[in-house]
């Protein structure tokens, strides 16, 4: 009876899990570029992940707050003396009635308390320097939070484009694979017949096997690139996923010039604003130090109250006072950290002086090398018009007779090659604008 239990529920499981896969593939998720991104944003674990780094600092921060807030505490504790002091015994005779009123020593041996403590921080160096780290903290991470969503958004923009790339790339190599593969049975009727030699059906043959290897590696390249930009998106690799946005649009697009008119504020940039905000951590690593040399002063009342009316105690049943901690002397310890923390705050300063340097050549490097990506892009595109051209030419000449099997696998490996070099321009023109676009957007906090 288990066992038909076990069977029937892991028939269940099965079915099931092969009708959720079969769902999520049946599914197809339909998206442009900037749908993408968006859908890349919402469900990227990588975002999700510092989202909550995000939601941790907010946490922080009303962790640090709480410090200097009232603080109550509750302390239960019940005692039983085993043996007597001496002295228990003389109270015990002097009787808890008056004198001669002989009192039980059971009463005396046991002590049931309850402590009330209530306490207030009036002053600390190192709680609000504390406070205003918390706050400089939550900052971070959502800078970081920014900068992970300016990565992922270039990511995606990448690997679409590659897709869209291979997809086209497949599409041509088939056309080019199956043309051939149609003329090389046509010079085998031919070959057949006594018409041609069977050196040009020989030639034409190693020239569809390479073709078919071709294909192969582009198809696999293909899949890769799919799974990239799935994994990208944060969606599972079942998901059948189709892009809108044509390959010829993203081209025109990309080729816009335009971009290298917009004005670059280094300031508002987010690894510019990283280094600032790490810098404004050092210096607040340099105050948390110097405060070590002030006082701290908290205010306390305590409530003691024993449930035991008879018992003997000499604690009074309420207290208020004032606690202060004076630091006095350490050796120089406090010094020397002061010290350390100034030279890391110093070295902060210099590291961000350098970055602003850095990240303003930055920019007009990649202005400079979406230019010259630019120029190769418009090269290999009128390249490849052109081979285009010659090979769609040397078909007819090829078919008429007028060129030979070996002077059309030249044209043929041409054009593929010009192809090749037009889809790794366009390839190249995209990160050198992507990047550039990428160092044009702001920062985003609190998003």
């Amino acid at each position: 009876m288990r066992r038909k239990k076990i069977l029937i529920l892991s028939l269940f499981l099965g079915i099931s899990s092969v009708i959720f896969s079969q769902s999520v593939s049946d599914s197809v998720l339909i998206l442009s570029l900037a749908e993408a991104k968006a859908y890349a944003l919402a469900n990227s674990p990588i975002i999700k992940s510092s989202a909550l780094d995000v939601e941790a600092a907010k946490k922080k921060i009303w962790e640090t707050t709480a410090i200097g807030l009232p603080q109550v505490s509750a302390k239960y504790s019940y005692s039983y003396i085993i043996t007597l002091p001496e002295i228990y015994k003389q109270f015990a005779a002097m009787g808890s009635g008056g004198p001669g009123a002989q009192a039980n020593l059971d009463d005396l041996r046991t002590s049931s308390t309850l402590d009330v403590t209530v306490s207030q921080l009036l002053f600390s160096g190192s709680y609000l320097v504390g406070l205003q780290t918390s706050r400089v903290y939550r900052n971070l991470s959502e800078l970081s939070l920014s900068k992970s969503k300016q990565d992922l958004a270039e990511s995606v923009t990448n690997t679409y484009l590659l897709v869209l790339i291979s997809r086209e790339n497949q599409r041509l190599i088939d056309s080019i694979y199956r043309n051939t593969v149609s003329l090389l049975e046509s010079m085998k009727s031919m070959y057949a017949q006594g018409f041609i030699e069977e050196t040009d059906v020989d030639q034409l043959q190693i020239t569809v096997n390479n073709l078919k290897s071709t294909l192969e590696v582009v198809n696999q390249q293909t899949g890769i690139a799919e799974r990239l930009l799935k994994f990208q998106l944060g969606c599972p690799f079942e998901q059948t996923i189709r892009l809108t946005d044509s390959l010829p649009t993203l081209a025109v697009n990309m080729a816009d010039p335009g971009i290298l008119l917009q004005n670059f504020n280094v300031k508002q940039q987010v690894d510019y604003q990283l280094l600032e905000t790490q810098t404004k951590l050092m210096k607040l690593n340099l105050k948390l130090n110097q405060s070590a040399f002030l006082p701290e002063v908290a205010a306390f009342y305590q409530h003691d109250k024993n449930f035991n009316t008879k018992a003997i105690t000499f604690t009074p049943p309420d207290l208020v006072g004032v606690q202060v901690n004076i630091p006095i002397f350490s050796s120089g310890m406090r010094l020397a950290r002061v010290s350390q923390a100034r030279i890391s705050y110093e070295k902060a300063l210099i590291n961000q002086q350098q970055a602003e340097q850095n990240l303003q050549i930055g920019f007009e490097d990649a202005k400079a090398k979406y230019l010259a990506s630019l120029n190769s892009y418009t090269t290999a595109q009128d390249n490849f018009k052109l081979a285009e051209k010659v090979y769609n030419r040397s078909w007819i000449k090829y078919r008429e007779g007028t060129i030979s099997s070996v002077e059309l696998t030249q044209v043929q490996n041409q054009y593929i090659q010009s192809q090749t070099n037009y889809f790794n321009a366009l390839l190249e023109l995209n990160k050198a604008r992507t990047k550039l676009e990428k160092m044009l957007v702001p920062a985003e906090l609190n998003k």
